[in-house]
């Protein structure tokens, strides 16, 4: 099967990205991937970007480029106190993949250094874990769980690596739920090309398929053109490594 970059962020729908619409399509002649826009949907967090976006006018202006290889999703922030409104734009929306992401705990955005400032590491990743099991335990009508180590890109912490025999019990509450509730893990392809970051990747793809988890999706959460598929080599030795099946989603139906 062609394998998909099923994470790709473009401007003007996601505010943080940095390519339009016409760079992601160059970008895909004659790639051997499949590309899916994912833009974002975080209802409630609260910056000087809205990360919100009108479906309406998402499904308008890029559905004309929709074809077998080249697919519009969404990554929705879950949050708990949100549930409704994610619920109503999954629903009244032909997304072909959507993308369930934590972004925020207790209030506070991840990605900005007050997560880090505020809570020691071990406090920081616990809610962290905490915050996304009790979420996709609340809204599960997603495709695959996106960037499960997105708290290390941010983390202020001299190491700030995930060590997976420090969370373990939370991470297989967490690959169980996936696994009995036939939901993929998304292995992100970001933080491939440094040592650290490919080897703590493989470590959590190690005890999804230990946990029994099969099938996962690949992306690399691209807000450049430069990076859509950026260290797909890599995840594939991780995908090859531990027997799993990369998929991608087309109308909600997993594609194999």
């Amino acid at each position: 099967m062609v394998l998909f970059d099923s994470h790709i962020h473009t401007l003007p729908f996601s505010p943080d990205g940095h390519q339009t619409i016409e760079e992601v399509l160059e970008s895909a002649k004659g790639s051997e991937y499949g590309y899916i826009i994912t833009e974002h949907m975080d209802y409630g967090l609260e910056g000087p970007m809205k990360f919100e976006f009108d479906p309406n006018e998402y499904f308008t202006k890029y559905g004309p480029y929709r074809n077998d290889r080249f697919l519009l999703g969404v990554e929705m922030g879950l949050m708990e106190n949100e549930t409704a409104r994610i619920t109503k734009t999954v629903n009244e929306n032909p997304f072909d993949m959507v993308i369930g992401s934590i972004h925020v705990v207790e209030g506070y955005d991840i990605a900005m250094p007050e997560y880090s400032e505020i809570f020691n590491k071990r406090e920081a990743y616990s809610k962290y874990f905490d915050c996304m099991y009790a979420n996709i335990r609340k809204y599960s009508d997603f495709d695959t769980l996106a960037h499960i180590e997105y708290v290390c890109r941010y983390a202020k912490y001299d190491d700030p690596e995930i060590y997976v025999s420090e969370y373990k019990e939370a991470l297989t509450s967490i690959f169980n739920f996936l696994i009995e509730n036939d939901k993929c893990l998304e292995l992100n392809t970001r933080r491939l090309d440094k040592e650290k970051g490919f080897n703590t990747l493989r470590e959590i793809a190690r005890l999804y398929a230990h946990c029994g988890g099969r099938y996962v999706t690949t992306g690399s959460d691209a807000h450049y053109a430069k990076n859509i598929a950026i260290n797909f080599d890599s995840v594939k030795k991780i995908i090859k490594e531990f027997d799993l099946i990369p998929v991608y989603y087309k109308n909600r139906k997993r594609m194999e």
